[in-house]
């Protein structure tokens, strides 16, 4: 999975709330409001994010399959081997960045008062 088109499939405005309102009679929503006319529906940022994740399982497990086949002798492509371990090494790495990087997004927003 290209990790950075599923970045930037991500339409800004679908999960933050709209905090611009001058009159606090209204409460903010949160995305576009559902049945507005022309509007374009594209991936939610839950969907985006759980596609990341199950492509991240997918090169762990074809890591270890490969990995596995080489110990039991089915295979002698060591290059192969090693291409998908360190495939599901750079995946992995990554989501721990964005994981990182979203909690401390959370932990600044959560520290902000209201």
């Amino acid at each position: 999975m290209d990790y950075g088109s599923a970045i930037s499939k991500i339409i800004p405005g679908t999960f933050v709330p709209d905090i611009g309102s001058a009159s606090g009679a209204e409460a903010p929503t949160v995305g576009p409001i559902p049945g507005n006319a022309g509007e374009t529906q594209g991936p939610s940022f839950k969907d985006t994010v759980k596609s990341m994740l199950d492509g991240v399982n997918d090169k762990i497990n074809a890591s270890d399959q490969a990995t596995r086949d080489l110990a039991d002798g089915k295979t002698n492509d060591l290059q192969k081997v090693v291409t998908s371990v360190e495939e599901a090494n750079l995946a992995l790495n990554f989501t721990l960045a964005m994981r990182s990087k979203l909690l401390s997004a959370y932990q600044e927003i959560s520290r902000m008062q209201v």
